[in-house]
């Protein structure tokens, strides 16, 4: 390297330049600062599949910060794909478990002539056989699309500093709070919104920007998506009052 305040070559391994006597490192650029590594879960041949999950899952729950700091941004989309299906699947499956648990106690203040109609034991075998078949091809496309999207309004902003793949890790680890679904009533809530505060930090750190921009590209959907919604009703509803008023004056 060159010593950057009379320019000669120096060895990369000093920290002061043997000609002019300043120092050339700047704070925080000692060798491996700022590198990025796998993920405990990445690293599952050395350390194990059942440690690097709950390894991968504390980091990202409860050192977001440095779980994406540290996060690397390249290495495959396999698995982050893993990762995302196994918490999510973990999530819905006890949500599942409440679900038909709760249901049960419900179904003893039900009238016996709606316990003998034919449909009503087939809900909880139907729920069950989408849930083993088609769940977890949703997942899968549910964190490439949403990862699309941040992907998309990150670039709006030009906050993107690394590819696709940066944003997708980082939707597949945000999705670790989907363990808390293993709490009934308020686990879903509480998991949906851990994932958005993960998905701001994870897009901030993992692409290097604001994070300003890295709360856009998160929040702006779904305030997107209300407009919509709002638009939409006011429209139905101006239709309905004009159907209306033109009845009445028939």
């Amino acid at each position: 390297m060159f010593c950057p305040h009379c320019g000669k070559e120096i060895a990369d391994s000093h920290e002061f330049c043997q000609y002019c006597g300043d120092g050339v490192r700047v704070e925080g650029s000692a060798p491996g600062a700022g590198e990025r590594e796998k993920t405990p879960w990445e690293d599952r041949a050395a350390q194990g599949a059942f440690k690097g999950l709950l390894k991968t899952v504390k980091g990202a729950l409860f050192s977001p910060v440095e779980f994406f700091k540290k996060m690397a941004v390249t290495g495959g989309f396999l698995d982050p794909i893993l990762y995302g299906l196994i918490v999510v699947m973990v999530g819905v499956i006890f949500s599942y478990l409440w679900q038909i648990l709760f249901q049960g106690s419900i179904q003893n203040y039900l009238p016996a002539e709606m316990k003998k109609m034919p449909w009503f034991n087939i809900f909880p075998t139907l729920g069950l056989a989408v849930l083993a078949v088609l769940m977890p091809f949703m997942i899968i496309l549910g964190l490439f699309i949403w990862s699309g999207i941040l992907h998309v309004f990150l670039m709006m902003v030009k906050g993107t500093k690394n590819g696709f793949e940066a944003t997708f890790r980082v939707v597949s680890y945000s999705y670790s709070p989907n363990i808390l679904n293993v709490i009934p009533f308020c686990g879903g809530v509480i998991a949906w919104v851990w994932s958005i505060v993960l998905a701001v930090i994870g897009l901030k750190e993992a692409h290097e920007t604001s994070g300003g921009k890295a709360a856009f590209a998160v929040l702006f959907p779904f305030l997107l998506c209300c407009g919509l919604a709002v638009a939409v009703a006011l429209l139905m509803m101006g239709v309905m009052a004009a159907s209306i008023g033109a009845a009445a004056q028939h």
